[in-house]
């Protein structure tokens, strides 16, 4: 990677009139502004189409794009909406981004009436897209409909056992008799597919790079699953045998339970591991640059037994290893391709990392204190690394200093070169970020990575998500945007990338 700078911020949480962040006019503002401020990248997080419960980490399909993003003015623009049916779905602005809401609700039923007036035109460019993307789209379509038409019950409880278990002649029925609600999902797709290459291309143009995020998993109920179960840890129910998680760590006392299954890598092997491998084609499809989530889970994975309520016990287990690494760099040898290995912490992980060759990932506040991890402290950076100030697991700088015992807030004022903190008098936050930003933006790394909270200086109730913390806050901010406009600090923030050559 060159030297440059990005920025983190979700699409759901950009500002605008709807009740989560769209692929519409406040995006494209959004592009303008990091290329006014001389950024080079946008990290998003996974952009699939999600389960309901809110994470972008949980989805129906690991190829699918989430209706919820699509911007329906496009749609009005194509002919295929009114204005006042575009009103219809008007929200007053709220602090938080309401993902369900905002696709199954509302969205969707817009998307209907387009798709009612779709002409002869977009119809063949709609049978063009389904072929070319048949391998995943013919099951995503197909699951999504039997998912409604079942009342969202899972799919392991399908009173239809032929539809239960994928049996082709089944499937086969099932296509012919809900033959046009597929083509609908299919519209959805084709139209989420076409405003994100929209989006990507007006980013570029820019010259700003999407960075995406690969998820380690598939959920259990999603087409994935479902449609491909022998590439699964699954028994003769097609039920998980064990799910995967992280054991206890300092985030989570009882570990984290993603209850996502386990990838079956030996049914895989033989195959050269071709689905895995094709979810970094679809990536290259979609980002300039894709983040492995969870690196070091194809060295080894953390397995819990499914029955289990936190992921406590466990045990380890081989991952694929430098197998699919060599797979994956023999298609992809020149995809610019970032390994989130945070959690590898142990000598085997790490090395495991290193061999694989691609730039990790360093974060400012998990250096600082007695409990700072050595490979995070900002003096030891690589220059072949993505280093943020916090991830969207991590409290917001303004969050994490406010709440740090008062040797680790010490620890960052002497390593930042700032001095010794006032105790009678806290310093002040703006301070604070801008601290942390600019010494990141100096330190040694290629890529210099800010989540969009800690440019406005916000503080904790900001943070994107608390890992293993069941809260309905989780995956629900959103950026105000006379916040964003009035705080945001555009000439200061390309001044460091001038000054510190990004």
């Amino acid at each position: 990677m060159k030297r440059s700078s990005g920025v983190l911020l979700h699409i759901s949480s950009l500002p605008g009139p709807f009740a989560a962040g769209a692929l519409g006019r406040q995006a494209r503002e959004f592009a303008d502004l990091l290329a006014e401020m001389g950024c080079s990248y946008w990290q998003v997080l996974p952009v699939g189409h999600h389960s309901g419960g809110g994470s972008p980490f949980a989805s129906r399909s690991l190829f699918a794009l989430n209706p919820g993003l699509i911007d329906p003015y496009a749609l009005e623009g194509a002919g295929l909406l009114t204005g006042d049916e575009i009103g219809w779905l008007f929200a007053r602005q709220t602090p938080k981004a309401d993902m369900p809401s905002a696709m199954e609700k509302k969205r969707l039923v817009l998307l209907r009436k387009a798709y009612t007036r779709v002409g002869a035109r977009e119809s063949r460019e709609i049978a063009a897209f389904a072929e070319k993307h048949a391998g995943w789209l013919d099951a995503y379509a197909l699951f999504i409909t039997l998912k409604n038409y079942y009342g969202d019950a899972p799919w392991g409880e399908w009173p239809a056992i032929g539809l239960r278990l994928h049996k082709p002649d089944a499937v086969a029925r099932a296509q012919k008799q809900y033959e046009n609600e597929i083509m609908f999902w299919k519209f959805v797709q084709y139209t989420a597919y076409g405003q994100w290459a929209a989006f990507r291309e007006y980013a570029n143009s820019l010259g700003i790079g999407i960075i995406g995020v690969l998820p380690a998993y598939a959920s259990l109920e999603s087409s994935d699953v479902w449609a491909g179960s022998r590439l699964f840890q699954l028994n003769a129910k097609h039920m998980p045998k064990s799910v995967g998680g992280a054991p206890p760590d300092a985030f989570c006392k009882n570990g984290r339970l993603w209850g996502c299954p386990l990838y079956d890598w030996d049914e895989m092997r033989p195959e050269l591991f071709e689905w895995w491998v094709s979810r970094i084609g679809n990536a290259r499809a979609l980002y300039d640059a894709v983040i492995i989530d969870h690196f070091r889970g194809l060295h080894e994975y953390w397995a819990v037994p499914y029955a289990n309520k936190t992921a406590k016990k466990g045990e380890w287990r081989k991952g694929p290893g430098a197998g699919l690494i060599d797979e994956i760099k023999a298609r992809f040898g020149d995809a610019t391709i970032i390994a989130d290995d945070t959690g590898a912490d142990d000598r085997p992980a790490r090395e495991f990392v290193e061999s694989a060759g691609f730039p990790g990932i360093r974060v400012m506040q998990r250096g600082f204190g007695e409990s700072a991890e050595p490979g995070h402290m900002i003096d030891g950076y690589p220059a072949a690394c993505a280093a943020y100030t916090g991830t969207h697991d991590d409290n917001t700088v303004l969050g994490w200093y406010e709440g740090a015992p008062e040797q680790a807030r010490a620890d960052s004022f002497a390593k930042l070169g700032l001095g010794p903190p006032d105790r009678g008098k806290p310093a002040a936050g703006a301070d604070i970020c801008r601290a942390w930003i600019e010494s990141l933006f100096g330190a040694k790394p290629d890529l210099a990575i800010v989540p969009i909270q800690d440019l406005l200086c916000e503080g904790a109730d900001a943070r994107m998500n608390d890992p293993g913390a069941p809260s309905r806050r989780n995956w629900a901010y959103r950026v105000d945007e006379r916040k964003l406009k009035s705080s945001l600090d555009v000439k200061w923030v390309a001044e460091l990338n001038k000054r510190y050559n990004r």
